[in-house]
């Protein structure tokens, strides 16, 4: 059975044409409720390091797409989220999730070269990030391992932001997120496991420029600071990540956010 992936908020409509220059509308368009339980929401969220560009295919279709102005295929790097907002949408279930290079990649042998798949279970109603990790293997040319975070939506407030922390640093301790403002420090998430994120959360102090800092949770030594705040737009939920491989100089950690849901 052919399976067709959607974007949320987009239909897929075709136009027939009666005239010359008139285009009549034919397509009846549905619209996706938020946690509709006829299909599955999922986005990828690669951290594989050091991996080639890359595009996603679901079940064999492609999933993602990203071309230049010229025609020629991009795709997704590292830290790169699929879709950038939003959820793909898929049928609920068992689906194959596979990563493959693109049709530019160097050298040509490599051209659409398969990296990573793997079977991901897709409940119905529900959203989840798919998370490529640990380094790419550029003799195998593979990435060697992948986790799935399932996001669990809050019910948003104009007036609020939430947030989630998830460690995502490859071959690193448990963590914890600090939040600080003025000189006030809170914590706002302790003890994650690699590979985890913590609930959904109000944050306090929405709308003000806070920092944040990652420290170990058994030694409370320092993994990341931030040394500038950054201000969150309200009404929206944010996954605040940690990131890198451990021992690896090249991917030293580093910590940033996606929007989840808006």
């Amino acid at each position: 059975m052919k399976r067709i992936i959607y974007l949320i908020a987009v239909s897929i409509g075709l136009l027939t044409s009666c005239k010359k220059q008139e285009l009549v509308e034919t397509t009846v368009y549905e619209k996706i409720q938020p946690g509709d339980t006829k299909y599955s929401f999922f986005k990828v969220l690669n951290l594989a390091a050091g991996t080639p560009l890359v595009n996603y295919y679901l079940d064999g279709a492609k999933a993602s797409g990203l071309y230049s102005t010229t025609g020629v295929e991009t795709g997704y790097g590292y830290n790169g989220v699929f879709p950038d907002l939003g959820y793909a949408v898929t049928s609920p279930g068992t689906h194959n999730l596979a990563v493959k290079l693109t049709s530019a990649a160097i050298p040509v042998t490599d051209r659409g070269l398969e990296i990573y798949s793997g079977p991901f279970d897709f409940a119905a109603g529900k959203y989840f990030s798919v998370v490529p990790l640990g380094l790419y293997n550029t003799t195998t040319k593979k990435i060697t391992s992948a986790v799935v975070l399932e996001d669990i939506r809050p019910a948003l407030d104009t007036t609020k932001i939430y947030i989630r922390f998830a460690n995502l640093y490859s071959g690193g301790p448990n963590v914890d997120l600090t939040q600080t403002l003025a000189g006030v420090s809170q914590k706002v998430a302790v003890n994650v496991p690699f590979g985890k994120a913590s609930e959904f959360i109000a944050i306090p102090n929405p709308g003000k420029a806070n920092l944040y800092t990652i420290t170990n949770s058994a030694t409370n030594a320092v993994i990341v600071t931030q040394t500038a705040g950054f201000t969150l737009p309200k009404g929206r939920a944010y996954t605040l990540y940690l990131r890198g491989v451990q021992g690896n100089t090249s991917y030293l950690p580093g910590f940033t956010f996606y929007t989840t849901f808006y």
